[in-house]
């Protein structure tokens, strides 16, 4: 018994040092294409892959668990004119961009300011788009921890007028047959497909899209954005879909028994022609649920300016829906077979629980500013039990529910009410007591400059007082403002 003891330890601390060494193993692949100097082997930063096709090389180059570190710049799937190349994920394998060519912690990168691109522009010579790319990127089977993180995916053109090698969609990213990778980050813009699916073609593949944004891709016959069929379960959450068009499915198409969910995501601006569904279509025996998404300014000449449901069920909860057109008209924006829709603001329609019909009242649609003003009834009128979960934050990346303590409480679920839409209303607090910021209160001073400046006077300071909308909500003057100024002003709270 000793000995088989001695046996199993021995073999125990054996794979403990096999699964040690084998973490251990994992590298970063480096690549910048501004350098003009190095390996060109990716060990570092100072020996980045620097080639045009450094991304796609990198990835080839990499074993499970590393990750591919890629600097600002442009980068494409070969150095070739060959127009059937893309960038393959590879499972195990996370490439994040938005990199200097400095840095020693990912935390460092910032995608948003270091523009870091995947472009399909093969031949440099954009308008000209009949040599670029059929696909940018491909999902290549790769499961959920094969990551793109941090990239502008861009200048796809699946022109193919025939099916053969799927080379009419997908001029973005095509995801094929299990691919199940996970996109983060990432802005796939002004791409094009024959068929459909301009920026994304999914067909029995269940991708993870977060922080993604769909903008002036052209899907041809189907889905501006995304065309999906047949057995998709992808998921978006914190996702923009904006000014993609196509014959129809100006948006998203779902077709065929597909199960996509959207979370915190806002279709704006999409256009379909006369086949409909100017934002999303959910056909073919397909279920789509959204939970907390707006879906503003969508147009069509056909039927469905916002979604058109075709033999499927659409599963609308604490969403948006307004100002959609049909020839110009705001009627049926909601259209087709079975729509289930919930505590929702939706434009002409009064049928299901809890919705209502009244402006939401954004701040600057015409600006493309839909955060709600603070008298939008679509505030606290959510329903928390269908807020979905781990729905903490909102498409901007803020708390999700959260109490505006100035409007009254209509939606069920208990408190904090969430509010409709993508954007949860987010109340300022009161200005600081010392209103003429000169770090000494309470005194006389701030209650006299208080005072002259409500009556358009002058602050004793210059230009450094507050503004007189002390608590911060957007009208002014008011007596709401004397009021909270003196409760703060007496150690109270702000109303």
């Amino acid at each position: 018994m000793t000995h088989s003891r001695h046996r199993f330890v021995a073999s125990f601390a054996v794979g403990v040092l096999l699964l040690s060494s084998s973490t251990s193993l994992a590298a970063t692949k480096f690549v910048n294409a501004q350098l003009t100097t190095g390996a060109d082997d990716g060990s570092s930063w100072a020996n980045a892959y620097r080639t045009v096709d450094g991304v796609s090389r990198a990835v080839a180059a990499a074993a499970t668990n590393d990750e591919v570190w890629v600097a600002a710049g442009t980068y494409y799937p070969t150095a070739t004119t060959n127009r059937s190349l893309a960038l393959n994920l590879r499972t195990g394998i996370a490439i994040y961009g938005g990199f200097t060519g400095s840095e020693s912690s990912r935390d460092q990168r910032n995608p948003a300011t270091n523009i870091t691109t995947l472009s399909g522009d093969l031949g440099r010579n954009d308008p000209i788009i009949t040599d670029n790319s059929s696909h940018v990127v491909n999902g290549n089977s790769a499961n959920a921890t094969a990551i793109l993180d941090g990239f502008t995916i861009t200048a796809g053109n699946a022109n193919a007028t025939t099916t053969t090698g799927d080379l009419d969609r997908g001029g973005g990213i095509i995801f094929l047959t299990n691919s199940n990778a996970t996109i983060r980050n990432c802005r796939i813009v002004n791409n094009r497909s024959f068929f459909g699916g301009g920026g994304t073609y999914i067909r029995q593949s269940s991708p993870t899209f977060i922080d993604v944004t769909w903008e002036n891709n052209v899907g041809g016959s189907f889905g501006g954005a995304i065309d999906m069929f047949n057995t998709c379960n992808p998921t978006f959450t914190r996702c923009v879909f904006r000014n993609n068009s196509a014959t129809r499915a100006g948006g998203v198409e779902v077709f065929g028994n597909c199960l996509p969910t959207f979370t915190n995501c806002l279709f704006v601006g999409n256009t379909a022609g006369s086949q409909g569904a100017g934002g999303l279509l959910v056909a073919s025996g397909s279920t789509a649920t959204l939970r907390h998404c707006t879906i503003v300014g969508n147009s069509t000449t056909g039927s469905g300016s916002a979604i058109l449901t075709n033999q499927s069920t659409t599963r609308l909860f604490n969403s948006i829906v307004y100002f959609n057109t049909t020839n110009g008209s705001t009627n049926a924006q909601l259209t087709g077979t079975t729509t289930l829709a919930t505590y929702s603001c939706i434009q002409n329609t009064t049928t299901g629980t809890g919705n209502i019909t009244a402006d939401p009242q954004f701040v600057n649609r015409a600006a493309g500013d839909f955060n709600l003003r603070d008298t939008s009834p679509c505030i606290d009128a959510a329903n928390a039990a269908e807020v979905g979960a781990g729905n903490t934050t909102d498409l901007r990346n803020q708390p999700r529910r959260i109490d505006a303590p100035l409007t009254t409480d209509t939606g069920p679920g208990g408190a904090p009410v969430p509010d409709m839409g993508a954007i949860e209303f987010q109340p300022i607090g009161c200005d600081d007591i010392d209103f003429n910021n000169n770090t000494v209160f309470p005194e006389d001073q701030d209650v006299i400059d208080f005072f002259n400046v409500l009556a358009g006077g002058d602050c004793s300071a210059g230009n450094t007082c507050n503004d007189i909308d002390f608590n911060n909500n957007t009208v002014f003057p008011e007596d709401a403002d004397v009021i909270d100024f003196f409760n703060v002003l007496a150690g109270g709270e702000c109303v």
